[in-house]
């Protein structure tokens, strides 16, 4: 049941699925109970919840790139921000987890109030 989730996962093995699995039992007891078909409700979830995100390491790579006088990322980013709910295959690497080299660096993991 969670093996397709595992990729978007940022811990392994037990601990990962503790709290998911019971939630996810819940969620397909509803689906059932509810009968809407998987493509609409894919198609009602895509609509509401945006694919690409303008997440903290999104950012930071940006600032960096710019810091170096290349704007092609920043550029890049708005335009994908831009239709942030539209399938962009060709950018879905912006639409992946957190990568671990940006785990504890400083502005990519959190920011605080007075970022």
């Amino acid at each position: 049941m969670l093996a397709p989730l595992r990729r978007a996962f940022y811990v392994e093995g037990e601990e990962a699925g503790r709290h998911l699995g019971p939630w996810l039992r819940r969620y397909i007891s509803r689906v059932q109970r509810d009968g809407t078909g998987a493509d609409s409700r894919r198609d009602q979830m895509n609509r509401v919840n945006p694919k690409y995100v303008a997440r903290n390491y999104l950012a930071q790579l940006a600032i960096d790139a710019l810091v170096d006088g290349d704007s092609s990322v920043i550029n890049r980013l708005v335009t994908v921000l831009q239709s942030p709910y539209a399938d962009q295959p060709e950018h879905d690497q912006l639409a992946e987890r957190r990568p671990e080299w940006a785990r504890h660096k400083a502005g990519c993991s959190a920011l605080s109030c007075s970022s």
